[in-house]
């Protein structure tokens, strides 16, 4: 029997397959950050070619985000809103990660970008599918304050293990002897794993049952609908204008996209410095002494940062758990994303000296505060959810969260766009393997790394002050929406 709260109705194996499911998704996705270093050092091409295909391939992700958001909304069937779309998408996911490492040999450059396109359109289609229903599962599964948190930071859980299993590409490759070929089979790998995730995730789950007046609501808009292009293209408008309406998202949005600005202004650039920072492994005479044996993986830079930083972040969840039974999300938050901007300042005088405990201990700072940047945002966007329901009788889960992602890919999509260009023209990169970065080069990384993130922290924090949901409206509102469902009245408080 599964472990429930309760008070919320929230079962630990609820928790767990949750996180189990992100664990999957975020593996292939590590991996796909280390295409940006590979094609561009090991393969010599210039910096904004597979930066131009992953930018477009953003963009499209983006546009389809709150289209699925609307259609998973609006469907009905025996096997839930959510859960059908999440099973295909993971094939259509898998196919698109593995075809990326095995491209055709003997491609032109043209050749190889257009292969590149096709690959990202069907990877972009498979991750849409498999990421906004399970996302829009949260605020349906998890009904209370806090146990919103709590299932967030279960998927934030996965997203640590996920990660840093992603991160042993590289030394998976080293293992192996041959870059290409371990590259090609830890994508088979992951890609194997993420589907496996997902099908337990999807099979053992059990969605939440629609109400019957919810049900009849939506077959009667489908009725009245007209073509299936027509109607989705107007939901895509919709759903848009509907979230962009609503002032607390737009508040929560702001303030991310501020912070996220000055942290991606840098971050698709930590994988160069810490290749040319630090080199592929750590050879002080410590980690020749210490770091044997299996404990070798630590001697990669990549695996190293990733394990630390983004890893060791699940030792930090239950911290900011019991913070947040204390404390507002939206003060969580603000908190967070101080740390952040000021551990990525602190980031151009700690790697200067090109030490790796200094490295050990600035990734520790940075998992600490990443914690409540990734766990709160996703939990309070639950509570907007939830919000706009008690206003307005509709349930708009998924409008909520694939409007979100909308908007976060595209900020995304013009940070590698800029992280293209940047690298060329700005930055000054040399591409191909064996080439020595001059000091310069090094520095302008090390600014952009650091300073736009610190900077733009103080500005979203300001930004957050208008965020107005706290512990008490959401309690009101959860128990006025549980008693509509029931048909049961509310006596006022």
């Amino acid at each position: 029997m599964p472990l429930t709260n309760k008070r919320d109705g929230l079962s630990t194996s609820q928790q767990i397959l949750f996180g189990l499911g992100t664990l999957g998704i975020e593996a292939p996705q590590t991996i796909i950050v280390q295409l940006q270093l590979y094609f561009t050092k090991y393969l010599g091409y210039p910096a904004s070619i597979l930066s131009n295909v992953r930018g477009f391939s953003i963009i499209l992700d983006a546009l389809t985000d709150p289209l699925m958001g609307y259609i998973s909304d609006r469907t009905v069937s025996r096997f839930g809103r959510r859960m059908p779309y999440i099973a295909i998408g993971s094939l259509f996911f898998a196919v698109g990660v593995i075809g990326m490492w095995y491209a055709p040999k003997g491609l032109t450059p043209v050749q190889f970008y257009a292969y590149l396109v096709a690959m990202q359109v069907i990877y972009t289609v498979g991750f849409t599918m498999t990421t906004i229903p399970y996302a829009a599962l949260i605020p349906e599964l998890a009904t209370d304050y806090e146990a919103r948190t709590r299932i967030v930071s279960w998927r934030q859980a996965g997203t640590y293990v996920g990660t840093s299993w992603g991160g042993l590409i590289r030394a998976y490759a080293t293992w192996r002897g041959d870059d290409i070929r371990g590259f090609q089979e830890f994508a088979v790998f992951a890609s194997v794993l993420m589907m496996a995730c997902l099908w337990v995730f999807v099979l053992f789950l059990k969605e939440p049952a629609l109400s019957p007046e919810q049900i009849a609501r939506m077959r009667a808009r489908r009725a009245a609908a007209g073509s299936f292009l027509a109607t989705h293209v107007a939901g895509l408008a919709r759903s848009l204008s509907f979230t962009l309406r609503d002032r607390q998202f737009v508040v929560l949005f702001l303030a991310n996209f501020v912070a996220q600005a000055g942290i991606l202004a840098g971050l698709w650039m930590y994988t160069f410095l810490l290749d040319d920072w630090f080199g592929k492994t750590w050879n002080s005479p410590f980690a020749q002494a210490v770091l044997v044996g299996p404990f070798s993986i630590f001697r990669d830079a990549f695996f190293l940062y990733i394990f630390f930083a983004i890893g060791c972040g699940v030792l930090f969840l239950p911290v900011w758990n019991r913070i947040g039974r204390y404390y507002e999300k939206r003060t969580c938050l603000i908190v967070g994303i101080l740390g952040v901007g000021c551990v990525y300042g602190a980031s151009y005088f700690l790697f200067a000296p090109k030490s790796f405990p200094l490295l050990v201990f600035y990734c520790l700072l940075q998992a600490f505060f990443y914690c409540a940047v990734y766990v709160f945002p996703a939990s309070m966007l639950a509570d907007i959810a939830s919000y706009s329901e008690w206003k307005t009788g509709e349930s708009n889960d998924g409008v909520f969260y694939g409007a979100n992602s909308f908007l976060v890919k595209m900020y995304n999509a013009a940070a590698i766009f800029w992280t293209g260009f940047a690298l060329d023209h700005v930055i000054r990169y040399q591409p191909g393997e064996g080439i020595v970065q001059s000091a310069e080069t090094l520095h302008r990384m090390r600014v952009l790394y650091a300073f736009p993130a610190f900077a733009l922290a103080f500005l979203a924090a300001l930004i957050l002050t208008r965020y107005t949901l706290d512990r008490r409206t959401m309690d009101r509102v959860a128990r006025e929406l549980e008693a509509r469902r029931a048909g049961r009245s509310v006596a006022p408080e």
